[in-house]
């Protein structure tokens, strides 16, 4: 018996202090879970400034998310959020899926740049995140293994289900150069919120990484309809003066044919 104790508390302090370690650390590893995994959904850059749990509460908080442009454009980052609020329910943790009771994600900002009427930072984007996420199981952003007492359904990674989740605040920063002229407008994000991401089509679950990209897409989709539904208006100016521009640019180029086959004849 006292053999058995024994064993049983040097289990427990084993244990107790795998658990010390990866709270001590679990900053960490959401940046390093973040930036591996966003980076492999959007095919730029993902970074974390920060992270915090109250496991009691069953809360935490997500500080400076950044997603980066695709390459060609000027803005560093095509998204940044300064804060998001997340609800957990404790006990699903231990759960081959895991129940998020709400998500809230405030103040995002989109930088939306027009390069020029068919080409776009945030469509560039939306390709990358379907091709990515498009690819066969076995190469798509694979989930870290999740432990095998987690493993209820023969060995499948973790699943997540959202109840709530609300975005709200959000500005859309518009910039466009067309015709050597440069314009800037700044767009209200109407607010979001979506309902049991992860129930659709009968479905008790998606992987981090599709729940991920699910709501990227949302976001981004979002700021492209109010772009093409209102921004241009703030372009007015610009896009009349592109439009002239071109005008001039075709009548110059009519009068130099005329020119050269009038010297001709």
């Amino acid at each position: 018996m006292k053999k058995f104790l024994l064993v049983l508390l040097v289990l427990l302090l084993i244990l107790g202090g795998g658990v010390f370690y990866v709270y001590q650390n679990l900053e960490s590893i959401v940046k390093t879970a973040v930036n591996k995994y966003g980076s492999q959904v959007t095919g730029t850059e993902v970074t974390l400034g920060g992270f915090q749990l109250s496991p009691l509460k069953g809360e935490a908080a997500l500080q400076n998310l950044r997603v980066a442009n695709p390459q060609g454009y000027q803005e560093p980052h095509i998204l940044s959020v300064g804060a998001v609020y997340i609800k957990l329910n404790v006990k699903s943790l231990l759960e081959p899926v895991i129940v998020v009771e709400e998500i809230r994600i405030d103040k995002p900002a989109i930088a939306y740049e027009l390069k020029d009427v068919t080409k776009n930072n945030v469509s560039e984007l939306l390709a990358n995140i379907n091709k990515n996420t498009a690819k066969p199981a076995d190469t798509v952003a694979k989930e870290p293994a999740a432990p095998e007492a987690a493993k209820s359904d023969g060995g499948a990674g973790k699943k997540v289900v959202i109840n709530v989740l609300s975005v709200t605040n959000g500005e859309i920063n518009l910039a466009a150069s067309l015709a050597g002229k440069d314009a800037n407008a700044a767009i209200p994000l109407p607010a979001i919120e979506l309902k049991d991401i992860g129930r659709e089509k009968g479905n008790e679950g998606k992987s981090i990484a599709e729940t991920a990209s699910d709501v990227l897409k949302k976001i981004l989709d979002t700021a492209y309809e109010t772009v093409v539904k209102q921004g241009f208006a703030g372009l007015k100016n610009l896009a009349e003066d592109s439009a002239k521009a071109l005008e001039g640019a075709a009548q110059d180029l009519k009068d130099s044919a005329k020119g050269l086959l009038k010297g001709i004849f």
